[in-house]
C-alpha cells in the first residue's frame, strides 16, 4: 500500500481555516454521487508461488507478462455531512462495480501458460474534510482530503490452459474478501443551483490498499498488487 499521507493538502486546509465556527452557521446536507475512474493495479507479483524460476526453452518459468494493469470502473454512492462556513465534514460511501485484474504467467515447466482472471469490486467508507472558496456568484473551488476503509471482494480463477492431446484445461477458484485502510485527496468546483441544491464536480486520487488472491484449492499460487485510482465524481447535494 502507498503510505504517504496527503500532508501538504491537509496543512493548506488548516492554515486557511476560519478562526471559529458559529453554531448558527452549521448545516446538515446529504448528497448523491456518481463516479467514473481509471484504476491502476501495479506491482503485480506472485512471490515465487507460480513456476520454478528456471529458464526453460528461452522462457523463465513463472515470469509475469505485465506487472501493471489499467482498467475503468464506475461507482455510485451517498454522502452525509455538516457544513460550517467554508468548511465541510462528510462521511462518504461509494460502491464501485467490477475492475479487471487479469494476469498471464509463463509456465513452460507444465508445457502451458497460466492465467489468473479476477473481478474486483470495492466499497469505500471515508471521512472527508474540505474547504471551499468563492470564484464568483455561482461557483466555488474546493480542496479536500480524507481517510477511511475499503472493502474489497475478489472473484479469481486460476487457469492452466489445455495441452492438446495431453491434458484438459484446469480451473481453480478463490473468492477472498478483505478490509484495508484507504485515503484520498481531491479538488473540484461547486455550483450553486439555487435553493438548497448544489452540484459538485471533483477530481480525486484514492489509494485503496493491496489486492490479494490465493492460494487456490489444489494450487499454491497466489497473486498480489497495489490498487489506486483516479476518479471524476459528480455529486448533487441538498441542505437539510
Amino acid at each position: 500500500m502507498h503510505q504517504l499521507p496527503p500532508l501538504l493538502l491537509t496543512s493548506f486546509l488548516f492554515m486557511t481555516a476560519s478562526p471559529a465556527w458559529s453554531q448558527n452557521d452549521i448545516e446538515w446536507f446529504v448528497g448523491l454521487n456518481a463516479s467514473l475512474g481509471e484504476d491502476t493495479i501495479d506491482g503485480i507479483s506472485h512471490g515465487g508461488s507460480i513456476g520454478t524460476g528456471a529458464v526453460i526453452g528461452g522462457q523463465t518459468d513463472g515470469a509475469i507478462r505485465d506487472d501493471e494493469i489499467d482498467d475503468y470502473t464506475a461507482g455510485i454512492g451517498i454522502t452525509v455531512g455538516r457544513r460550517s462556513g467554508n468548511w465541510n465534514i462528510a462521511a462518504e460511501f461509494i460502491y464501485r462495480y467490477r475492475t479487471d485484474f487479469d494476469t498471464e504467467v509463463s509456465t513452460p515447466s507444465i508445457q502451458t501458460i497460466t492465467n489468473i482472471f479476477a473481478d474486483v469490486e470495492t466499497s469505500t467508507l471515508l471521512l472527508n474534510a474540505s474547504r471551499r472558496g468563492v470564484i464568483n456568484r455561482n461557483w466555488s473551488w474546493e480542496l479536500g482530503a480524507g481517510a477511511g476503509f475499503v472493502r474489497t471482494n475478489i472473484d479469481a480463477d486460476y487457469i492452466e490452459r489445455e495441452i492438446p492431446g495431453v491434458s484438459p484445461e484446469l480451473r481453480f477458484n478463490d473468492s477472498p474478501t478483505d478490509t484495508e485502510f484507504a485515503y484520498n485527496v481531491f479538488a473540484g468546483v461547486t455550483r450553486d443551483l439555487g435553493g438548497p441544491w448544489t452540484m459538485n464536480l471533483r477530481y480525486r486520487y484514492i489509494d485503496m490498499g493491496d489486492l490479494e488472491a490465493g492460494p487456490f484449492p489444489g494450487r499454491p499460487g497466489r497473486i498480489e498488487a497495489e490498487h489506486t485510482a483516479q476518479e471524476m465524481i459528480l455529486s448533487f447535494e441538498r441542505d437539510l
